[in-house]
């Protein structure tokens, strides 16, 4: 994976000196447990490291390094001279080699640091025999001189999704190749663990994950792309074609809502990636002995479904327990929440053929014209309701039984819902606002917990997640993280956050 952090265009948003002048800051650098620590910090700005371009970060396997991976910085520099300078106050001891025109240094054996004009490498320390950190500047520096000296085929600048989201201007971005994941993955012995299964690498060839985010004022905005392989792409068109369904939708709960996620799964989509995996056939004997087969499960499905989660509180309670013959009363937290659970259904006989092998076992009680309820507990019950086009559960009879009637369509449904999730196959939406504020500060055991958990509460307002849609090879899909403060940057929001954790931190502390 590769991340990167484009100061420049943070620079546009937020200055460098109001971040190392705010109170966040200096606090940092007061809890360093070192005199020199403290003084990388404060000193960062005379580093010599430009912060008006991209640091990024790569991380590759290599069994060779501590931790089994190879995790490496690239720092632009403004001036080789200032950061050697710096590194030699901040570390006295070491001792700076040179090796042609680069110079380097081991520090602590922890990480291993190489510098040229322009560009500054930091790199993990390999394995030694013992499996710790090793000291051999040698075998580092020849590490060191892989690292500058990358031939033209093997940048990832050839790789056409990386290019793609480094040129999008994002604040952040991450690059992960699920090719050498899974790659790495399915070598690792995982063809004896899936019982001699065998599965072929072209499913997914030059599959990536790609993600840009913007620290925008009031939110942090992101933009996520999955890159299938070729093979997958006719697979991806079918999965990524329909949205899930408004009725549906618009029919869900909406009182108190603290979560909603929707989201259409293509049965034929499904089918298509079951067959491409060589597993269609090996399905279809397991189903066939209750008489089934996938297309019987497929076909009762339009592959819509959605949840809900309202009302959600945690308060402390006094609740009476019988021990030993007597009523014992004890302090005890309760949780509550509605859930409901509701999926389409597209041949009705094809569903009530699998629910009614399986409903007698599951302890299922009947009640009423096509209901159900499923004791949980010695308190609480699922019920479950099914007409012709959908079968809802919920832990809230009025819930399942207002979304099949269509009683409570319509209800309420913040805008939000409408702009962000309606018109999407995938779609999530957090009320943070709405989840918090019912849970009782006095929950947790401390005055400093509770500071946090309040603090916490002002911070996010929303979260909202849509996309599915297949486009260009990829799906794609966004996200918002809404902040309670719209009138600052999300920077200074976090930073704010930060500033007063810091204050329940040291309040705890006297």
């Amino acid at each position: 994976m590769v991340a990167g952090i484009n100061f420049k265009s943070l620079s546009k948003k937020i200055a460098w000196n109001v971040i190392t002048g705010s109170k966040l800051f200096k606090e940092m650098q007061q809890r360093m447990p070192e005199k020199k620590a403290n003084e990388a910090v404060s000193d960062i700005e005379k580093s010599g490291i430009d912060f008006m371009n991209t640091i990024y970060c790569y991380v590759k396997t290599d069994k060779r390094m501590q931790g089994g991976n190879k995790v490496a910085v690239l720092i632009p520099l403004s001036s080789a001279t200032d950061l050697e300078v710096y590194i030699k106050k901040i570390f006295p001891d070491v001792i700076i080699k040179l090796n042609g025109e680069r110079k380097e240094v081991t520090i602590k054996n922890i990480m291993y640091l190489g510098w040229e004009k322009k560009l500054l490498i930091v790199t993990n320390m390999m394995n030694t025999s013992e499996g710790k950190a090793g000291n051999d500047d040698t075998e580092m520096s020849a590490e060191m001189d892989n690292a500058f000296t990358i031939t033209a085929e093997n940048s990832i600048i050839n790789n056409k999704h990386f290019k793609t989201l480094e040129t999008g201007g994002h604040d952040a971005t991450l690059w992960v190749n699920y090719d050498q994941a899974m790659n790495q993955y399915m070598n690792e012995s995982m063809a004896d663990k899936m019982g001699g299964l065998s599965l072929s690498n072209t499913l997914w060839k030059d599959a990536a994950f790609t993600a840009g985010f913007d620290f925008k004022t009031g939110k942090i905005s992101g933009d996520m792309n999955y890159y299938v392989s070729e093979e997958m792409g006719e697979i991806g068109k079918e999965l990524g074609a329909v949205n899930a369904d408004k009725d549906m939708i618009e029919r869900m709960p909406m009182q108190n809502l603290g979560l909603l996620m929707s989201w259409h799964l293509s049965p034929t989509g499904l089918k298509k990636s079951i067959e491409k995996t060589g597993l269609l056939g090996l399905v279809n004997i397991g189903l066939g002995t209750q008489g089934l087969n996938v297309d019987n499960i497929l076909d009762a499905f339009t592959g819509d479904m959605a949840i809900v989660m309202n009302d959600v509180s945690v308060k402390n309670v006094i609740e009476e327990e019988n021990f030993m013959g007597q009523m014992v009363a004890h302090p005890t937290q309760k949780p509550s929440l509605n859930m409901t659970f509701v999926i389409k259904i597209n041949k009705k006989e094809n569903f009530m053929k699998m629910f009614d092998m399986y409903k007698d076992l599951g302890g299922l009680i009947p009640i009423g014209n096509n209901g159900y309820t499923l004791p949980i507990g010695t308190k609480d019950s699922a019920f479950i309701l099914i007409n012709d086009k959908y079968v809802a559960a919920s832990n809230k009879y009025e819930n399942a039984k207002g979304f099949l009637d269509a009683s409570i369509k319509n209800n309420k449904v913040p805008d939000v819902v409408r702009s962000e999730i309606i018109g999407h196959p995938l779609g999530v939406f957090l009320d943070i606002n709405q989840l918090v504020k019912n849970i009782d500060p006095g929950i947790v055991n401390s005055a400093h917990d509770s500071a946090i958990l309040m603090e916490s509460k002002k911070l996010i307002s929303t979260i909202s997640i849509n996309g599915g849609s297949f486009k260009n090879n990829s799906f794609e899909s966004h996200l918002d993280i809404n902040f309670t403060n719209t009138e600052e940057n999300s920077i200074i929001a976090l930073m704010d956050y930060g500033m007063r954790i810091s204050d329940a931190d040291k309040l705890n502390k006297n």
